[in-house]
Order: structure tokens, then sequence, then C-alpha cells
């Protein structure tokens, strides 16, 4: 994820397999923090390529937030 300086965290950033199985999980993170990133993995194994969704939680320095829904394909 990359973000402008208006964001303050990410409140909640999940991300789910084609069955909706959970397959990662942060909570109140910076976009800038190592581990708000998901590297391909569950569990420490490699996933498959494929499309994963993904939910997360934006909260601006404003105060206000903003939840946003979406898809990433994962290449290897």
């Amino acid at each position: 994820i990359s973000s402008d300086s208006g964001v303050r965290e990410l409140s909640v950033m999940e991300i789910y397999d084609r069955w909706g199985n959970l397959v990662f999980r942060i909570e109140h993170k910076t976009p800038d923090e190592p581990t708000a990133h998901w590297d391909g993995s569950f569990s420490g194994q490699a996933l498959n390529p494929g499309v994963y969704a993904y939910r997360v939680v934006i909260e601006y320095s404003s105060g206000e937030s903003e939840v946003r829904y979406g898809d990433v394909t994962l290449l290897r």
C-alpha cells in the first residue's frame, strides 16, 4: 500500500483467498511499517498465484476513516 501524508494508520487490513479464508491480517500500523505489507505467504508458506480479496480500514489525519475493498493478483 502506498499513501500520502494524510493517512495516519491502517486500522485493519485483511487479505482473503478465493474461498474466503483469511490469509493475512494487521491492525494499527502505519503504511510505512515493514510489517504492514503482505509478502504473498500464509503461515510461512508461499501461496499459489491467484486473485486475493482485501479489506482495509484507513484512518486519516483529519480523524475520518474509510473502508476500502478490492482485489490483488499474486504473481510468482
